[in-house]
């Protein structure tokens, strides 16, 4: 599980939590899919000192603890205890014995001084060193420290002091000596102090104050009004002098006062205390202290990064100074004089119940994975940066976080940083970039100067096609009324054709019947001619008496042949009519047919001249549209140079 949060979304890339981080590597800066610089956390490189969320300006980084899984357990019944730090009395005021109070309506049964714990890690640093003298430790109550030198600093394993921290010490008393068998939360002022939890399994909980408070704040708990049940704070012993354990330089106060002579050297603060730790690393055996006192916090516990308060260094003195006074009060009534000296009774019980070695503490680092860089590749980071010179090489303005540009050069080769992280790459690239921008807006001016000639030629062409448009309009208008009027009498026409037609069928009726009754003429001629030969016959038989009638017979006969004559006039006559007749009706056809392709080439054409009328309007208004557009691409030119000029 991750320790430190990185909200991306708040995330600037501001590179201050760089800058405050006393492990450079602890920190990744990325682009994300937006081309934003965002700064993430390696959790495996990161010592949970804090600096990086006070540093935050933003509030993207915030830090998790055992809260919730506390209170859910605590809801159940489960049986805890609680050991509580002494910074509490900073966090909380003259409300700290309140907040203990409001642990125990929750079903917290014990709570123990941590300062008693701090006691028990003094006697146990003395009986250390008396066992092992010459032995040069670093003080370890710090849990970022103990991250530190296991992460990164692994040579100073073998001065690490092997003793536990005080709550740690105050875990083992409660089991070992109390025989108390349920869980463990540890009440604290620190993120870190979770991994020394984990590692150790002596602690089931790291609650932060900081957290408290917040869910005093959701919860509306108002500290004042808790009524309290005791006058005595803690169960069993209180602590002594492990009081001021918050305070810088608090082990080296108690280790002197009973070890006056003993040679212990402090340092507080990330900005300083790790490259002191690199110095110490590198010193020689014979200048080193017989103990390191470090606290990773410049104004200790009291200013821890979980403790959820940013009290003055004048406020915290004073809380600490009248705990340091009562403390002192409380260890000489506990000290008395004999013939042998001076007994410390605390430290005398300490010796009788406790046991060294219970305190002991194993350390277990690791797997470090070594990434080094070669110098070849640092070169090819500073390329990358445009760093050619010496001069570019040791800008060293610090805006990436780190304190020199061969830092940055060396992030950038192991992968962990950008190069547009670095400020003078980009003010570079920025310069670059403004000189292309000035060389193109030149360009643009120009470009915008030959497209006002343009554009004022197009607004002139385009009220010549407006104009022409038009006028194509109203002579469309004109062609579709005079059209309308052809396409009207060529209705007319063909209605003419068809009568015509029709007259003409009519008088091949007639003809038909015409040519019928010559037939019948024709037909009844021969039966006369026949008749009038028989009587003629009969006559001649007759002799002169028959004479009138071969007279009447041979009337009757040329009245036949006459009859014939004129049907066989008939006859050619009907045939030329027939024949003037069919060729009437091929030429009615093929004038019907042409009338209709007429009507056909007619209608198409007035279809064609209104659609030449619809085009002549979208072709003005399409015009009306362009000319709009011209306009406002011309004004947007003319903005353009006013900002370019």
């Amino acid at each position: 599980m991750s320790i430190i949060k990185v909200d991306k979304e708040k995330c600037v890339g501001c590179n201050a939590c760089v800058r405050a981080c006393p492990v450079g590597d602890a920190n990744i800066a990325k682009m994300d899919e937006n081309k934003k610089l965002r700064i993430l956390i390696d959790d495996d490189k990161c010592i949970r000192c804090g600096a990086c969320i006070r540093a935050c300006s933003h509030n993207s980084r915030s830090f998790e603890d055992d809260m919730d899984r506390f209170l859910d357990d605590l809801k159940k019944g489960e049986d805890i205890a609680m050991i509580a730090a002494p910074s509490l009395k900073v966090a909380f005021d003259g409300n700290w014995r309140h907040a203990l109070q409001w642990l125990r309506n929750q079903g917290i049964k014990k709570i123990y001084d941590v300062s008693l714990g701090a006691d028990i890690c003094t006697w146990a640093h003395l009986r250390y060193l008396k066992k092992n003298p010459g032995a040069k430790l670093i003080s370890q109550p710090c849990a970022a420290v103990v991250n530190y030198v296991l992460r990164h600093r692994q040579e100073l394993i073998p001065h690490l002091s092997p003793i536990h921290s005080p709550m740690l010490c105050l875990a083992v008393y409660i089991r070992k000596v109390l025989g108390y068998k349920g869980k463990i939360a540890a009440f604290s002022p620190c993120i870190a102090k979770i991994d020394e939890f984990r590692d150790t399994g002596l602690v089931d909980y790291n609650v932060t104050m900081e957290h408290m408070r917040q869910h005093f704040e959701q919860e509306g708990v108002e500290l004042p009004k808790i009524k309290i049940y005791s006058e005595f704070e803690f169960d069993d012993h209180q602590g002594l002098e492990g009081a001021i354990y918050p305070k810088p330089g608090g082990l080296m106060r108690n280790l002197q006062i009973h070890e006056p002579d003993m040679s212990v050297i402090t340092s507080e603060g990330s900005n300083k205390l790790y490259r002191e730790l690199d110095v110490y690393m590198n010193q020689k055996e014979e200048y080193l202290p017989d103990v390191f006192d470090v606290l990773n916090c410049e104004t200790g516990c009291n200013g821890g990064p979980a403790i959820g308060v940013e009290y003055q260094r004048f406020f915290m003195n004073d809380v600490m100074h009248d705990v340091e006074v009562y403390t002192h009060k409380k260890r000489m009534e506990d000290t008395k004089m004999t013939r042998k000296g001076t007994v410390d009774k605390q430290f005398a019980e300490f010796d009788k119940k406790l046991v060294l070695e219970d305190y002991i503490r194993t350390y277990h680092p690791p797997v470090v994975k070594d990434f080094t860089v070669s110098e070849s590749e640092i070169e090819e980071a500073y390329a990358s940066m445009n760093k050619t010179t010496e001069v570019d090489k040791h800008f060293d303005c610090h805006a990436c976080g780190y304190s020199s540009c061969r830092e940055m050069a060396i992030a950038l080769a192991k992968g962990i940083n950008e190069k547009e992280n670095c400020y003078q790459y980009m003010m570079t690239s920025i310069r670059e970039e403004r000189q292309k921008v000035h060389d193109i807006n030149e360009k643009v001016i120009t470009m915008n100067t030959e497209m006002t000639g343009i554009f004022t030629t197009l607004t002139q062409n385009i009220k010549k096609v407006q104009e022409q448009a038009k006028r194509i309009l109203e002579s469309g208008q004109k062609s579709r009324a005079e059209m309308t009027a052809v396409a009207e009498h060529m209705n007319e026409l063909n209605e003419l054709n068809r009568n015509i037609s029709s007259s003409m069928q009519d008088i091949n009726v007639n003809v038909e019947q015409y040519n019928q009754m010559t037939q019948d003429v024709e037909s009844i001629a021969g039966k006369i001619n026949l008749l009038s030969l028989n009587a003629a016959i009969e006559a001649a038989r007759a002799g002169d008496a028959g004479r009138g009638f071969s007279v009447v017979a041979s009337n009757i006969r040329d009245l036949s042949e006459n009859s014939k004559e004129s049907v066989g006039c008939a006859k050619e006559n009907d045939a030329g009519i027939h024949k003037a007749i069919d060729n009437i009706s091929v030429i009615i056809e093929n004038f019907n047919d042409e009338i209709n392709k007429l009507v056909d080439s007619v209608d198409k054409a007035v279809d064609h001249v209104n659609r030449s009328s619809d085009n002549s309007n979208e072709i003005q208004k399409t015009m009306q549209e362009v000319s709009e557009i011209a306009e406002k691409v011309q004004e947007v030119i003319d903005k353009t140079n006013q900002i370019l000029g």
